[in-house]
C-alpha cells in the first residue's frame, strides 16, 4: 500500500513539524553552547520519529483492514442471491447490486436516478404504488409481488420488501426472483387437489364395490335357479358381466386412490422392466421403436408386481397413443440419489435412495393446461368412448400407493418423459395371504353345520352374502356393526367357527380390532377379513397374519364359497 493515503501524509506532516520545531531548538541550545542539551533534544528528536513510525504503521494496517472489509462488503453486496436498492421517496433507484441489476436487465451503471416504476408491469404497478406509500409512511417492513418487464422476455415475478431508513429520507428495499418458488407452489397444490380427488375416488369406491358385490351376488344366486328360461339366464348373465366391468373400473378408482389391495414383495426393476419390454414389443403401433436401457445395477424394491406393471403399461400405451406417426418409446431404470437440498426440486421428493423408472415418448407432448389436469379420474384428451380416462390416473395411485412418486415433463410437438420413484428395498417382508382364485367351476359344497358369524354394515351385501352362504349349507349370524357381533359372540361364542368382517366399519371398532378381540377368546376361530381397500400390514398385532385370510371386494359366489370352504378346512 502507497504512503500517499490521508493517514500517512497527516503523518508526515505532524513528523515534519515536530522536527522543525526539534531543529530549531537544537540550534538555539547550539548557538546558547550547550552541549548536554544539544544531545537531549537530538534524543527526543529521535524518540519522536520513532513514535511517528510506529504511528504510521497503525495507520497503515488500520487501512488495509478498511479496504479488505470494503472488498468482503462488496462480494458481499454484488454476488448476494438477492437484489438490493435503496430508493428514494419517488421510487427512484439511488443505488442497487449487481443481482439487482440483472433483475431489471439493465446494466447497474444506467439505472441510478431510474424510477423503479418503470420496470413495473402495468398489471402489477397499482399494488407497486400502494407498497411505496405504505413504506414511507410507517417504520413497518413492507413488502409484495409484482412483475417486472424486460424487453422481449416473459413478465417476471419478484417479491419486494423494504423498511425505511432511520432518517426517513430513502427506503432500503430487498428484491428476490420468485419463480421457482411460484412453480413449486402450484405443483404442491396440484398434489394436495390430487390427495383430495384421491380420497374422494376411494370413498365413493368402497361405497360402490359395496353394491357391485352385492349385486353380483344376487345375480349369481338367481342364475342357481333351474326354473329360469334360457332368455332370462342369458340376461342375468349378461348383467353379471356388466356388474364386473364395473367392478373394474372401481379397482382402477381404488388404484388411484392408493387404497388397493397390494400383495408386495421383492422385486428387481431392471427384471420387471425387460419382461413388460418384451410384451410392449409385440404391442401394435405405428412405426414405433422400443428401446430399453437396463440399469447399471441392481434395483430391488418392495413392490406389487401386477400393479407396477400396470402403472408402466398405462404410462406406455398412452405414449403409444401420443406418437400416431411413429416415433421412439423408452424405459430406462436408475438410481437417484436424493439430498436435503435436491429433494427441494419437486414437491412430493424427499430424501434418500430411490429406484427411477422413465418412459419417455417422442409424441406430441402436452400443453400446460393438460398437465394441470392429467391424473385427474376421468379427464381425456381422447374422443369419446376411446377410454374412461382412468389410464393415468390409476398409474398416479399405483406409485403412491407404493410410498413413491411420479414427475412428468413435456413440451409440445417434442414428446413426454415420465419418471417413477419407488423407494429401495433392503430385505423381503410377508403379506397377508390372499383370497385364492377359482377355476371357473363351482367346487362341491362341504358345509358341515360350521356357523358363521358375518358382519358387514352395508345392508344390502349382508342380506345377499348371509343368503348366499345359507344357501351353501351354512350356518349365518349376521351383524350390522361391531356392537351387534359383540352380543352374537357372548350369546353363541362356542358355536362359532368362523368370523367374516369387513375391514372398515364407521360405527364402533373396526372389522381387524374386532378379529383381534375374539380370537383371544377364542384362539381355534377361523378369520377371514374382507375390503375393497389396502389391508393394514398387521404384523404387530397379537393374531398376526398368518391366522386370517384376505377377501377382496367385490366378489363372486364362487370366491366367496372357496374363501370360507379353504378358511374352514
Amino acid at each position: 500500500m502507497s504512503n500517499d493515503t490521508p493517514q500517512s501524509g497527516e503523518s508526515a506532516e505532524l513528523r515534519h513539524r515536530a522536527e522543525k520545531r526539534l531543529k530549531r531548538q537544537a540550534i538555539e541550545v547550539a548557538g546558547s553552547g550547550s552541549a548536554t542539551q544539544t544531545q537531549r533534544l537530538v534524543h527526543e528528536l529521535q524518540v519522536h520519529q520513532i513514535e511517528l513510525e510506529m504511528q504510521n504503521e497503525e495507520l497503515r494496517e488500520s487501512r488495509a483492514q478498511v479496504e479488505a472489509a470494503l472488498e468482503r462488503f462488496t462480494d458481499l453486496y454484488d454476488f448476494a442471491p438477492v437484489g438490493y436498492l435503496t430508493l428514494s421517496a419517488d421510487g427512484t433507484i439511488r443505488e442497487l447490486n449487481l443481482p439487482a441489476a440483472r433483475l431489471l436487465g439493465v446494466e447497474r451503471t444506467r439505472l441510478a436516478g431510474r424510477r423503479l416504476r418503470s420496470f413495473v408491469s402495468q398489471d402489477t404497478r397499482p399494488i407497486f404504488d400502494s407498497w411505496c406509500k405504505d413504506v414511507f409512511a410507517t417504520q413497518v417492513k413492507q413488502a409484495c409481488s409484482i412483475d417486472l418487464v424486460q424487453e422481449s422476455l416473459p413478465p417476471l415475478a419478484v417479491q419486494i420488501e423494504a423498511t425505511l431508513s432511520p432518517d426517513g429520507r430513502e427506503a432500503r428495499a430487498v428484491i428476490v426472483d420468485v419463480r421457482a418458488r411460484n412453480a413449486l407452489e402450484v405443483k404442491l397444490r396440484q398434489a394436495q387437489k390430487m390427495e383430495v380427488v384421491g380420497q374422494l375416488a376411494g370413498g365413493v369406491a368402497h361405497d360402490f364395490n359395496n353394491i357391485l358385490a352385492a349385486m353380483i351376488l344376487k345375480l349369481e344366486i338367481w342364475q342357481m335357479q333351474h326354473e329360469l328360461s334360457a332368455e332370462t339366464r342369458s340376461s342375468l348373465t349378461d348383467l353379471e358381466a356388466l356388474a364386473k366391468r364395473a367392478a373394474n373400473l372401481t379397482q382402477q378408482l381404488l388404484l388411484f386412490s392408493r387404497k388397493h389391495v397390494m400383495n408386495p414383495e421383492r422385486l428387481e426393476i431392471g427384471s420387471a422392466l425387460t419382461n413388460l419390454f418384451r410384451i410392449l414389443e409385440r404391442l401394435p403401433g405405428r412405426d414405433i421403436t422400443c428401446v430399453h436401457l437396463p440399469g447399471i445395477s441392481e434395483l430391488w424394491v418392495e413392490a406389487d408386481p401386477a400393479m407396477l406393471n400396470l402403472a408402466v403399461m398405462n404410462l406406455c400405451l398412452n405414449a403409444k397413443d401420443a406418437m400416431p406417426n411413429g416415433g421412439t418409446l423408452t424405459l430406462e431404470s436408475s438410481l437417484a440419489e436424493f439430498t436435503t437440498e435436491s429433494a427441494q426440486s419437486q414437491p412430493e421428493a424427499r430424501p434418500g435412495s430411490f429406484a427411477c423408472l422413465r418412459i419417455s415418448d417422442t409424441g406430441c407432448g402436452m400443453d400446460d393446461d393438460v398437465l394441470e389436469h392429467l391424473f385427474e379420474p376421468f379427464f381425456t384428451t381422447k374422443d369419446v368412448g376411446q377410454g374412461p380416462g382412468l389410464g393415468l390416473a390409476s398409474a398416479y395411485g399405483i406409485v403412491h400407493q407404493h410410498k413413491g412418486w411420479m414427475n412428468v415433463q413435456s413440451v409440445v410437438g417434442h414428446g413426454t418423459t415420465f419418471r417413477l420413484y419407488l423407494p429401495l428395498s433392503a430385505k423381503k417382508e410377508t403379506s397377508p395371504s390372499a383370497a385364492p382364485t377359482g377355476t371357473g367351476q363351482l367346487p362341491p359344497i362341504k358345509a358341515q353345520n360350521e356357523t358363521i358369524l358375518l358382519v358387514e354394515d352395508e345392508a344390502a351385501l349382508l342380506l345377499v352374502s348371509a343368503r348366499a352362504l345359507a344357501l351353501l349349507g351354512y350356518r349365518v349370524l349376521s351383524a350390522a356393526n361391531s356392537q351387534t357381533a359383540l352380543k352374537l359372540w357372548h350369546q353363541h361364542r362356542d358355536e362359532i367357527d368362523l368370523l367374516l368382517t369387513d375391514m372398515r366399519m364407521p360405527k364402533g371398532i373396526s372389522g381387524a380390532k374386532l378379529a383381534e378381540i375374539l380370537w383371544k377368546s377364542k384362539p381355534s376361530l377361523k378369520i377371514i377379513i374382507m375390503s375393497g381397500y389396502n389391508m393394514e400390514r398387521t404384523e404387530g398385532s397379537p393374531f398376526g397374519q398368518a391366522n386370517y385370510t384376505f377377501l377382496a371386494k367385490p366378489f363372486d359366489l364362487k370366491m366367496l364359497l372357496e374363501t370360507v370352504r379353504q378358511r374352514l378346512a
